[in-house]
């Protein structure tokens, strides 16, 4: 299958990430003598089941050296509508294709190994997506320093992870759901004019389930979905503020 890794990104100088980068992209920062992205595409291109990588955000390779050809698009102003170019163009290429892998770029940690372990997990590929999230355990017992923010759901709390599945029509299909949920990450009203309030009330009071997200998903896009805890706690830590961004580098001195 294919893979989208979303690249752009570049931290201003009110973020305290902009220290490091200077105003560069966080995709490049270095990472023990790889850059960010090219350590996650080292991990896509390990994996035995990813053949074309399509990185959005930067627009070309930036001097950057990946082990096979990499194809590049310029950055389409967010989150959202990077990850959609990015499916939309793989799908041009080949519209035959069951499922595409998208990830972030900010997860260096990341193996081919961990690649394969989680679309192994996701067969038969029947989904119109497969979230995953890292329970709050793994991340801590992993990465105790990492101070990552955590989301409390009914009997587990949980970390995004930062690789999805995900089949092209159920994404192309839904660009304004998309954009609401991104829109609603930090403001609850938002978030609640997405999903609905009963939603975020169970959210809020700690009831929502992984059978209650499935079941909004299927109800909102039509298309099922399914969400899954997955093991690798290394999927869900990303360098978002300077403190994990040491972290990661100490980690990767470790293995060096």
């Amino acid at each position: 299958m294919d893979c989208v890794v979303i690249a752009g990104g570049v931290p201003q100088e009110e973020d305290l990430l902009f220290s490091y980068t200077q105003g560069q992209p966080k995709a490049l920062l270095d990472m023990n003598g790889r850059t960010m992205l090219e350590r996650v595409v080292d991990a896509m291109q390990d994996s035995t089941q990813i053949e074309e990588i399509v990185v959005v955000g930067l627009g070309s390779d930036m001097g950057q050296n990946f082990r096979r050809a990499v194809h590049h698009l310029p950055g389409q102003g967010g989150l959202v509508s990077n990850a959609l170019a990015g499916v939309e163009w793989l799908n041009q290429r080949r519209p035959d294709a069951e499922v595409i892998l998208v990830s972030s770029s900010d997860i260096p940690l990341l193996t081919g190994a961990m690649v394969d372990d989680y679309l192994d997990s996701c067969r038969p590929f029947d989904k119109g997506i497969y979230y995953s999230f890292i329970a709050k355990e793994a991340m801590e017992a992993r990465f105790p320093g990492s101070k990552r923010t955590f989301t409390k759901l009914k009997g587990v709390e949980v970390a995004g992870g930062d690789v999805h599945l995900i089949q092209p029509s159920f994404a192309t299909s839904n660009v304004p759901l998309w954009e609401a949920l991104a829109a609603g990450r930090k403001q609850a009203w938002k978030l609640a004019r997405a999903v609905g309030f009963s939603v975020l009330f169970k959210l809020l009071t700690r009831r929502l389930s992984f059978t209650d997200i499935e079941a909004l998903v299927l109800k909102v896009t039509g298309h099922e979905a399914s969400v899954r805890l997955n093991p690798n706690a290394e999927m869900a830590m990303d360098g978002d503020k300077p403190h994990q961004v040491d972290l990661l580098r100490a980690e990767l001195a470790k293995l060096a």
